[in-house]
């Protein structure tokens, strides 16, 4: 869908054009060299700066800031394509017992300002994620502390069992290693804004919505990589806007959430990656007062949703209809199409709003009105209609993103507010703002008590066949209760790039976190 650019973004590409130069760049196979280039700085085009927390990985909970951070700070361990655990800041790591784990760290790393990572770094970084009251704080549960053996050994204590510990602290996004010295001396806004980590890359400017600057590590622990110089991650909330500095070659590669324009570019020499469906438009419901407080009329909001005509008509066709966890994550239920409510039943929605003497009721939905959002504003119309024809008056409150997560994070909203979801750490993780009872998100009330039982189930079960018993029981629980809303699950974002980028291959987790291996052609 073609959008008119404001006179702001027509003037910000215009600076950059004259900045970079305007014509594409083109690249021939005999051009590209046998073996990676080293140098060079790589133009990506982004929607968001990081909001709501920067980058500060023990504050921040946004995607907008994860996808920025993974490329300074590194976890104890990685996840391949496939999910599996592999060797990350800890070249090497054991079970000692049921409920310790030793890591044994990589000599050879260090951070940004060449200072060596050390055990007691480790001990700090487990223990403040530990008492972070954010994601990770959620989900490292049975963690009880960290012991440093020497100064490449640690120890991890846990009070029992736990099928998420192993799953945080082998995830860019959650098990992020800081430096002792610099993070307990820095002030929370220098957090938010700068950074020391042993990642490939550090951060060495910000104009804000303009551009992040990132330059190589030379104290990188794998002396072959990262092949670039840096990464300037430049601003373009409009989509059509990131798309036409690609193909005017200002920039060298983007990402886009819609996928009709990604495809677009088809057959004009650049490259398409796309990443897994991860994104769930999240629905998170007060429970706790107004309307959406009776279970009835949450229930007859989910009967009165056709998922698959949302798939079609608000989603373009790309949509899968999902549950709590996303389909593209392999820890997904089989069949969430069978889960309660999910069925069209427009019929039983009615009685439910006839039993509850709630039929006109009105239902607000707050939802993020960016231009980076706006791949989503169709959905909020099509509910409405579909709403409207069962009794119930959805109330459209578009508002800036940062406000819409402000409200999200604190749990101050009322009715509905809609959160777009990606990739987590375990899949504990998707349920857990909404219903570990210390998070300030969590508005399921007396409702959510079965559901949060469950959820504190998966946390402490470790037998992967038994997780998916506990986790099916736990998607009917949410789903019958009607807790949160998945409107549909669509991939998380598509990237483009232009033959000048070679060695670039798009993560299934959507942090780009393979652009350190990428190189220009010279």
């Amino acid at each position: 869908m073609t959008k008119r650019l404001n006179s702001a973004i027509v003037l910000a590409i215009a600076g950059l054009l004259a900045l970079t130069g305007c014509s594409t760049i083109a690249v021939k196979a005999a051009d590209i060299p046998d073996a990676p280039a080293r140098g060079g700085i790589l133009q990506y085009g982004t929607d968001i700066q990081p909001v709501a927390g920067g980058i500060d990985p023990y504050t921040s909970q946004a995607f907008s800031g994860m996808n920025f951070w993974v490329q300074i700070y590194e976890p104890l361990l990685t996840r391949d394509d496939r999910g599996n655990i592999q060797p990350g800041l800890a070249a090497k790591w054991e079970q000692l017992d049921a409920t310790t784990y030793r890591f044994h760290l990589r000599e050879n790393a260090k951070f940004s300002n060449g200072a060596p990572l050390r055990a007691e770094d480790v001990e700090y970084s487990l223990e403040t994620m530990a008492a972070s009251g954010n994601l990770q704080a959620r989900l490292l549960t049975e963690f009880e502390s960290a012991t440093v053996i020497d100064d490449h050994t640690v120890d991890a204590h846990l009070s029992g069992p736990s099928g998420t510990f192993l799953g945080v602290v082998s995830d860019a996004g959650t098990g992020s290693i800081v430096n002792k010295d610099w993070y307990s001396s820095a002030s929370k806004e220098q957090r938010q804004r700068t950074a020391m980590g042993t990642g490939p890359f550090q951060l060495t400017g910000w104009q804000d919505n303009v551009v992040l600057e990132l330059r190589r590590n030379e104290h990188y622990w794998d002396p072959t990589l990262p092949h670039l110089d840096g990464i300037d991650f430049r601003i373009f909330p409009d989509e059509q806007s990131r798309l036409a500095a690609l193909r005017q070659g200002s920039v060298d590669a983007i990402w886009l959430g819609d996928e009709q324009l990604a495809e677009q570019v088809q057959g004009e020499g650049f490259e398409i990656g796309h990443n897994a469906a991860t994104r769930s438009l999240n629905l998170f419901i007060d429970s706790t007062g107004g309307p959406t407080a009776d279970t009835r009329i949450r229930q007859a909001i989910s009967k009165a949703m056709d998922r698959e005509k949302i798939a079609l008509l608000a989603s373009y066709g790309y949509g899968k209809i999902g549950g709590i966890v996303p389909v593209g994550d392999p820890a997904a239920i089989a069949h969430p199409e069978d889960l309660p409510n999910y069925a069209h039943d427009p019929e039983g929605a009615r009685a439910l709003l006839e039993k509850a003497d709630a039929v006109g009721t009105k239902v607000t939905i707050t939802y993020p009105s960016d231009a980076s959002f706006s791949r989503d504003v169709a959905l909020y119309e099509v509910m409405k209609e579909q709403l409207r024809a069962v009794g119930i008056e959805l109330v459209l409150n578009p508002l800036p993103w940062a406000d819409t997560l402000s409200k999200y994070i604190s749990g101050n909203f009322k009715g509905i507010i809609a959160i777009p979801g990606v990739a987590r750490a375990d899949a504990s993780a998707y349920f857990s703002g909404f219903l570990a009872p210390n998070a300030p998100a969590n508005t399921t009330g007396a409702h959510g008590k079965k559901a949060t039982a469950l959820w504190q189930k998966l946390n402490t079960t470790v037998a992967p066949a038994k997780r998916k018993e506990v986790l099916q029981q736990l998607e009917n629980e949410v789903a019958d209760q009607v807790l949160n809303l998945v409107p549909y699950v669509v991939t998380q974002r598509q990237e483009l790039w232009s033959p000048r980028l070679q060695g670039y291959v798009p993560d299934p987790y959507s942090f780009r976190i393979n652009l350190k291996k990428g190189w220009l052609v010279p």
